[in-house]
């Protein structure tokens, strides 16, 4: 103990140190889960591996997330197939059927790629202008281009495209 002090020095205890058993239990699943995602994967084709997600082999059943009723149908299709390759590669947890729910989710990832449109507005800035100068070389003439093509954006709607090259070619 430090001299003064009539409490004893204790470590800082961090939260991540303070992990419960129900939280280590979480954590053992996920890492199980993720291992057993690997072997779900292994017993079917590559259609169905993007288009199905195992979430638990507990109670003789498989339960599997599918994207579609299509993978729906073709998991009861091809179920008990699926059973026996699991039984033959897990014979401590065997199941006996297949429990699926569907749970779209490419619809949602697609929204979130489409690229979001992007304005072209001139007149190209000053900065850009003036690296645009002093840069030399192809990147030097692509500044230029890209100049051009803001300052050419930014004239009026009313000239038409044959005007626009009309002028630019003058130049």
């Amino acid at each position: 103990m430090p001299e003064g002090s009539t409490k004893p020095a204790r470590a800082k205890r961090r939260a991540r140190d303070q992990i419960g058993p129900g939280l280590a239990a979480v954590f053992r699943h996920g890492q199980e889960l993720h291992h057993r995602q690997q072997d779900w994967n292994a017993l079917l084709s590559l259609e169905a591996q993007e288009r199905t997600c195992l979430v638990d082999w507990r109670g003789g059943s498989l339960q599997v997330l599918v994207e579609s009723g299509v993978w729906l149908a073709w998991l009861r299709r091809n179920q008990k197939r699926i059973c026996q390759r699991w039984n033959t590669r897990f014979p401590q947890d065997p199941v006996i059927r297949i429990e699926a729910v569907v749970r779209p989710w490419r619809q949602s990832i697609r929204a979130a790629q489409e690229p979001s449109t992007t304005q072209v507005l001139g007149p190209a800035p000053l900065v850009l202008k003036q690296l645009a100068e002093n840069s030399d070389g192809a990147l030097g003439a692509a500044l230029t281009r890209l100049v051009k093509t803001l300052d050419q954006a930014g004239t009026e709607a009313s000239e038409s495209t044959k005007e626009k090259g009309a002028r630019s070619g003058e130049e």
